[in-house]
């Protein structure tokens, strides 16, 4: 096992600890699981969903090839095993498991996975995890319109695909085992626990996928919505729900804690602060990130110490500020995304810093699409990016952070550059990449379970979540 991938697990085992559980009580089928999430679940693509509740809700619909199991390994998912490097790390044959069914009930094929692998570099509207495929050979050509189709995808049988690299990349299978990697139909089916009944502003109500890999999850029915935090503690003590994912406790049993995946970096724009702009970097760069971390003491955090969670990365230490530049400007904007939790705290929380250290400094908000459309089009003085991690290997993390901050060339670059690295040159590795990326990493970030005494079964996973299928409630919510 990878030592990121086993801290993560030892994390996960500390956390079961604190789950709910009855020695001796068999699962029951029946009842409904209500599930409360920082905000209403709405994109439920894997390909586009990124914010906390959307991706909550798309581990329930759908289902990546690998999958990340309690100790930390990889493990077979729709893949019928973890595929191995071949051609010097540049070439992986994914095998299906016999017998896979999308929930609307039609065969998965080889096909089918190459497919939903090239949707990740559709242009219109982008995909944030076009970083899975980037690696991919051909995957620049689709992406600046030259071929219609990635070079690197092959399909050998109807459960066979070889995928060839454009670079040595060992720890692809990695990227195979998060949710962007899920299969997905032509018609928008997935392969999870779950299929969507109905959609609303209110919440969103899936029913169980008779064909799911797994077998039919314990409940008859999940139901997905959104509250603050005192909307949802409320709720968990009066009944109304069974599990609360949100930063800070909120009552019923403490069911552990997600790790902390979701890395906040801040981006500089360097043309547009121009001479003023070293003086900006060496303010954030001197901010106490523990302090940082210490304003999210109601939800799991650690400072973010360089462009990759603590989690991934033993001895983290921060890049070293720019020297020289001229006097800081008059005022730089703190531009930050309306869509992700605590963001607007940290922000207010920066600009007292930066104060301090002679930077006036105004914050932003913007939707989420907004936002990210700002950060592409650099139309920022100092944008605060987030970024949900949601690969256990410090290459393709890398890549995640530099695809949501400068673009897929960027990106394809950091993987290139960090794959295989031995542990003892990360560090250097991961501070050259916070220069290239003109980035300041600040804080990492996860969630806590709360639930509710007859909910089980909640036992936060190594790569973040909760897998909903292996819920079920006392006596089958009866």
């Amino acid at each position: 096992m990878s030592s990121p991938a086993r801290r993560l697990a030892a994390a996960a085992a500390a956390a079961l600890l604190a789950a709910p559980a009855l020695a001796g009580v068999r699962p029951a089928y029946g009842g409904t699981v209500r599930m409360s999430l920082p905000a209403v679940p709405r994109v439920l693509d894997p390909a586009r969903a990124w914010e906390p509740a959307d991706l909550a809700a798309v581990r329930a619909l759908h289902a990546p090839l690998l999958d990340v199991g309690p100790d930390g390994r990889l493990a077979p998912g729709l893949l019928a095993e973890v595929p191995l490097p071949e051609a010097g790390a540049r070439a992986f044959r994914l095998r299906l498991a016999p017998g896979l069914r999308f929930s609307d009930g039609t065969p998965i094929t080889a096909a089918d996975v190459g497919a939903s692998l090239a949707r990740l570099l559709a242009r219109e509207p982008p995909s944030p995890h076009a970083w899975v495929a980037l690696p991919i050979l051909g995957a620049d050509a689709v992406l600046e319109g030259r071929a219609p189709v990635m070079a690197g995808l092959q399909v050998l049988s109807e459960r066979e695909l070889l995928v060839t690299l454009a670079f040595p990349l060992p720890e692809f299978p990695w990227a195979l085992a998060t949710l962007p990697a899920s299969v997905v139909s032509p018609r928008g089916a997935g392969a999870g626990p779950f299929v969507l009944v109905t959609q609303d502003a209110r919440q969103a109500r899936l029913a169980p996928n008779p064909n799911a890999r797994r077998g039919r999850p314990f409940a008859d029915a999940l139901v997905l919505s959104g509250a603050d935090a005192r909307g949802a503690a409320r709720a968990l003590g009066a009944g109304d729900v069974d599990l609360v994912l949100r930063p800070e406790p909120a009552g019923g049993v403490a069911a552990g804690a997600t790790p902390a995946l979701l890395a906040t970096v801040a981006a500089v724009n360097g043309p547009r602060l121009g001479a003023g702009a070293p003086a900006v970097r060496r303010a954030l760069a001197r901010v106490d990130r523990g302090e940082l971390a210490r304003l999210f003491a109601r939800g799991p955090a650690a400072p973010l110490e360089t462009v990759v969670p603590p989690a991934l990365i033993a001895g983290q230490r921060a890049p070293e500020p720019d020297g020289g530049g001229g006097p800081p400007p008059a005022r730089v904007v703190l531009l930050v995304s309306a869509g992700v939790p605590d963001q607007r705290a940290l922000a207010e929380r920066l600009q007292v810093k930066l104060f301090d250290r002679g930077v006036r400094a105004s914050v932003e908000e913007e939707p989420a699409a907004r936002f990210a459309a700002r950060v592409a089009a650099e139309d920022y003085d100092v944008a605060l990016v987030p970024v949900p991690v949601l690969a256990l290997a410090p290459a393709l993390a890398a890549g995640e952070i530099a695809l949501a901050v400068r673009g897929p060339a960027a990106a394809r670059r950091a993987m290139a550059d960090l794959a295989g690295a031995p542990p003892e040159s990360l560090r250097d590795r991961l501070a050259g990449l916070a220069r290239a990326l003109d980035v300041v990493p600040l804080v990492a970030t996860g969630l806590r379970a709360s639930a509710a005494p007859a909910l089980q079964g909640v036992a936060p996973r190594p790569d973040g979540g909760v897998d909903p299928g292996d819920l079920w409630l006392l006596g089958g919510g009866r």
